[in-house]
């Protein structure tokens, strides 16, 4: 069982986690110790990708034209192609082709890589800016949307986030080719030098890319860093005043807290971040498509691992995204068999759904009756949800009576919604049952009794007068 269990699970699988636990990290930074609704984490994500395939490459091209000067004439004679459209300019191949143009990119793309990774200095170059490049420009676009962070409060700041995300992911990426590619994405130029690659084989399991080693153990060292800072966060004086600011941001103005500049700082931090998240799940996640890095996936599944996990607690977090990602790929890895498993079943069901149905309402309507003279508050709850299982297996048995051979024919589509239900099953449920989550927040470490008396003690000998200078003083004085 636990054999069949592991096998689900690839070394991709492992970085991913990975990867959304780090970016669940900075939304538990941003929105449990802040109090910040970011429901826009999908732009941040994104812009360490897009930072890696649509300037990285570009930034590669300049660097292989420099090295070889004849690099763009080599490639144009390759392919006539590239050569016909744009006549060997590196202005208009750095601008609309390398990154922009899905055949130029696709062809051009391993060159570049395979130019870059021989050189050991290259590689250490192009690696430098790519992701410093990505924790600036993370950093940025945090601080671009911290201007809302700063006047709107709430509901209306979540929205705004959201749409700000949208837009940017959805409208000005996605639908314009120079960028990234548009829809069809931008291929990525590995920042990782051969030298890397070969030191990292004896320890790369057999049918395993060295890319994929190399970038799990940057995503698991990013990992280790992210916890400890989110850890030391949580237990400072910062920590105390971010809670205190999500709490009642009016008292912390009171004693003189900028309460905006701490929004943009931690919205700075947090989408920075996320950004370097988005660039190391990049650089296995080849092509860059902006809609990959949809709401869903990098906004409401963050969300989702927080507030099972536990808002304010970095280790609930951790164990919220765990436990989501695993039931993710348990549903993603089995749905198939299970309703090849169940078709006789649920050809049973749909012939006959309308006796069902007609039960199951008329139980519905008993329980409704009968809940107002429930005299526990326990019992009346055990009915409450057995209303609601009732209605959600009315609605189930419609489905699948109108749609059972839909259903078997169009399996990704059904374990996409599955995987939406299940996450959004996961908010409401532990909204509702345990807003806390499974590891609630812990209280800020103070100093002891005794701890407090002693800085007292000293702050009153520090501000206290001398004894012997006074005396000096009066001595001279009457001289």
């Amino acid at each position: 069982m636990v054999d069949s269990l592991l096998g689900i699970f690839t070394l991709t699988d492992v970085l991913d986690l990975i990867i959304i636990t780090v970016v669940v990290l900075a939304l538990n930074l941003m929105a449990g110790y802040a109090g910040i609704p970011n429901f826009g984490m999908a732009v941040f994500v994104f812009i360490g990708a897009f930072i890696l395939a649509g300037v990285g490459t570009r930034i590669a091209l300049l660097i292989a034209s420099y090295v070889d000067p004849g690099f763009i004439d080599t490639l144009g004679r390759e392919h006539a192609f590239i050569a016909l459209k744009y006549n060997g300019s590196l202005r208009d191949l750095v601008l609309y082709g390398v990154a922009g143009d899905p055949v130029v990119n696709r062809i051009a793309t391993p060159r570049l890589e395979a130019i870059i990774s021989q050189d050991l200095i290259l590689s250490i170059i192009l690696l430098i800016i790519v992701f410093g490049l990505a924790i600036i420009v993370g950093a940025l676009t945090g601080i671009i949307a911290s201007f809302a962070a700063t006047r709107l409060k709430e509901d209306y700041l979540a929205i705004a986030l959201l749409a700000f995300s949208e837009m940017m992911v959805t409208v000005v990426f996605d639908q314009t080719d120079s960028l990234a590619g548009g829809p069809n994405g931008a291929w990525v130029v590995r920042p990782w030098p051969n030298v890397l690659e070969n030191a990292i084989k004896p320890i790369t399991p057999t049918g395993v890319s060295p890319d994929l080693m190399i970038a799990l153990i940057v995503g698991l060292l990013t990992l280790l860093l992210c916890i400890l800072y989110a850890e030391r966060i949580a237990n400072s004086p910062m920590g105390r005043m971010l809670r205190a600011m999500r709490d009642d941001d009016l008292a912390i103005s009171v004693y003189g807290r900028d309460v905006a500049l701490t929004r943009l700082k931690v919205m700075a931090v947090g989408a920075a971040i996320a950004s370097i998240a988005g660039a190391i799940y990049a650089t296995i996640h080849s092509p860059v498509k902006a809609i990959d890095y949809n709401r869903f996936d990098w906004t409401f599944t963050p969300w989702a691992m927080m507030i099972l996990g536990g808002v304010a607690n970095n280790w609930g977090v951790i164990l919220g995204a765990i436990t989501i990602y695993t039931g993710k790929r348990l549903i993603h890895f089995y749905m198939p068999g299970l309703l090849t498993t169940l078709t006789p079943i649920l050809e049973i069901v749909s012939r006959f759904a309308v006796p069902l149905v007609l039960v199951t309402i008329l139980v519905i309507l008993l329980l409704v009756t009968l809940r107002p003279r429930a005299k526990s508050s326990t019992m009346k709850r055990l009915i409450t949800y057995t209303i609601i299982g009732l209605g959600g297996s009315i609605v189930l048995v419609i489905i699948l009576s109108i749609s059972i051979k839909a259903i078997l024919d169009n399996i990704d589509i059904v374990r996409a919604i599955t995987l939406n239900i299940f996450v959004g099953l996961i908010i409401l449920l532990v909204l509702y049952l345990k807003p806390q989550g499974i590891i609630p927040e812990k209280p800020s470490k103070t100093l002891s009794r005794k701890e407090l008396e002693e800085i007292q003690t000293k702050s009153y000998k520090e501000k206290a007068p001398n004894p012997d200078k006074t005396t000096l003083d009066t001595q001279s004085k009457e001289v």
